[in-house]
């Protein structure tokens, strides 16, 4: 991997997936597990929207990576090459691997280990937004060995410290800046933690598929939906699905959604956009104040200046 990462400062394969091995390349196949070798450069376009480097360092690289599309049938199982971090901007997906089978949205991510068989599904369809952290298998042995699953919960404080590492590189941030933001997200990574429910197994596996029929939905284009309309679109009436996803998540799907909505919002003001009202009616706040108050509930901070911090078009801090 080390010598992958050289080849990709290189740019000797920037028409292609850049970084051999890299689960990255899974976003370029119309197959996830698809290795750089087998994948025609034809097939790769057709999924991916938008690849960029954002940054090298001497460990690591960070790619922002958009796709569309992909099946909602699980792929053939494969075994994952190389070693990194995958943080989910906007869209979600599935992935099976080392026993666990897990929905992957914009409340977390994954880390991704040489050798570890694994397949993917798309149920929410749409498109795929994420950050790649591309790591030597020194940097991961480094960073990330107490990592004892795949699965990642993040906060969303977490999220704004990933969004300001992303407009440093915008920026032109230097390597020592980049370095110390990236090794700072590293070291506050957590796994997710399964809610014990207390049911017979089969009970347990069907609140289990409710849950993440709610997670594809909202992460589906229905993040802006009543109540009573997401419990159509998942079989189930209001009160039964509120109180399992609470049983089953440990949080509320007013949090959750709040959560999810949040991260949109910190997305487009990564992205550049500047009118807050905007964004308000875009996530289906009531106004620009009730937007306020749940960007500070969960962020820690107005949005006001989280558009600041994530602009693009200002100093990096020293």
């Amino acid at each position: 991997m080390v010598d992958d990462v050289k080849r990709a400062r290189t740019g000797s394969r920037a028409t292609r997936i850049v970084v051999t091995g890299s689960p990255a390349s899974r976003f370029g196949g119309g197959l996830w597990p698809g290795r750089l070798g087998k994948c025609d450069h034809a097939v790769m376009s057709e999924r991916v929207l938008a690849r960029r480097r954002l940054a090298n360092t001497d460990s690591m690289i960070v790619e922002d990576i958009g796709c569309a599309g992909g099946s909602p049938r699980w792929t053939p199982v494969a075994a994952d090459e190389g070693y990194a971090v995958i943080l989910v901007r906007a869209g979600a997906f599935r992935r099976q691997a080392a026993g666990q089978d897990a929905v992957i949205d914009p409340s977390g991510g994954l880390v991704s280990v040489h050798g570890v068989e694994e397949r993917w599904a798309y149920p929410a369809g749409g498109t795929q937004r994420v950050t790649l952290i591309g790591l030597t298998r020194e940097a991961h042995d480094e960073h990330l060995h107490d990592l004892v699953d795949w699965r990642l919960r993040t906060d969303t404080e977490f999220d704004v410290r990933h969004r300001a590492m992303l407009a440093a590189c915008a920026r032109g941030a230097d390597r020592f800046e980049i370095t110390e933001r990236l090794l700072g997200l590293l070291g506050s990574l957590s796994p997710r933690e399964d809610v014990p429910t207390g049911r017979r197994p089969g009970t347990e596996a069907a609140h289990r598929r409710l849950a993440d029929s709610v997670l594809d939905a909202l992460s589906g284009g229905h993040l802006t939906a009543g109540l009573p309309d997401l419990a159509a679109l998942v079989g189930a009436s209001p009160a039964h699905l509120s109180r399992t996803f609470r049983r089953v998540t440990g949080r509320t799907l007013t949090h959750y959604r709040n959560e999810l909505r949040v991260r949109a919002v910190l997305e487009d003001l990564t992205s550049g956009a500047e009118s807050l009202v905007a964004l308000a009616a875009r996530y289906g706040f009531t106004d620009q104040a009730h937007l306020t108050r749940i960007v500070r509930r969960h962020a820690n901070t107005t949005p006001g200046r989280l558009r600041t911090e994530l602009s693009t078009k200002v100093q990096a801090s020293t």
